[in-house]
């Protein structure tokens, strides 16, 4: 391992160069696949591979890459301007032969609660504004050093109020085997970045490397739908104890 992620994400300047290096890449990428005409940063600048690191928040550039992936890794996108950092949506995707829907920042009320929040990244079944009903799955992106039970459980919740098929956490910091175990057995699919592993080395001198990772890991959460079977079994664990052992 050449160097640990600094403890304050922000400060991680060499790190935060590689996620808008990979953003960059990503945006070519998307630009040269699909009928979207722009791909915004801040102040609706066009991405280039010449643009310095915006000013924003470690955990934004984490977001905006891992938007960017769920396009790469989609059969079609259609789109004006796609918008990396803040309020976005939706830009119509085709998945496996399925029209989604992504979007960024947009607030919904859970099915039973009626609380509000508002999660990263949402895919949708339709183009209306995303709701319990049409939320398909969401992407989050956290920096923060402790990802323990607190926070873990917390997101469970959320994901359990809008009956989502898939949630899946980035971390910027590897959180403790405990942690990555309890979220699994809760059916959300929490991964690390990387940055603070034996992998640093090749994260920031590949962009490359750094857009595989996070195409594969969200493509394979897509697929795997854990949050959903995690709903399943835990309904049936209800019904069973209901019911009491069979005779």
């Amino acid at each position: 391992m050449d160097k640990l992620a600094a403890d304050n994400a922000a400060q991680d300047a060499e790190a935060r160069e590689a996620i808008w290096k990979t953003i960059c890449l990503a945006a070519d990428e998307v630009r040269f696949r699909f009928a979207i005409e722009a791909i915004h940063e801040l102040d609706d600048r066009d991405i280039r591979s010449t643009s310095s690191v915006p000013g924003v928040l470690t955990w934004q550039l984490v977001e905006a890459l891992s938007l960017l992936c769920v396009i790469v890794r989609c059969d079609d996108a259609k789109a004006n301007v796609v918008s990396v950092f803040g309020k976005m949506g939706p830009i119509e995707l085709r998945e496996d032969g399925v029209v989604r829907y992504l979007w960024a920042q947009q607030t919904l009320h859970g099915e039973k609660s009626a609380l509000g929040g508002r999660p990263d990244i949402i895919v949708t079944s339709s183009s209306e504004s995303p709701h319990a009903g049409n939320a398909v799955r969401i992407i989050e992106a956290k920096c923060v050093r402790k990802l323990g039970a607190t926070v873990i459980r917390g997101e469970f919740g959320k994901a359990h109020d809008l009956r989502v098929a898939s949630y899946f956490i980035w971390s910027f910091y590897s959180p403790s085997p405990k942690a990555i175990n309890g979220a699994k057995g809760l059916g959300i699919d929490l991964e690390v970045l990387g940055f603070d592993t034996n992998r640093r080395s090749d994260l920031i001198a590949s962009p490359e490397a750094l857009l595989s990772h996070v195409a594969h890991s969200q493509e394979q959460a897509r697929g795997g739908q854990r949050f959903a079977q995690a709903l399943v079994d835990a309904g049936q664990d209800a019904q069973r104890k209901l019911l009491g052992p069979a005779e």
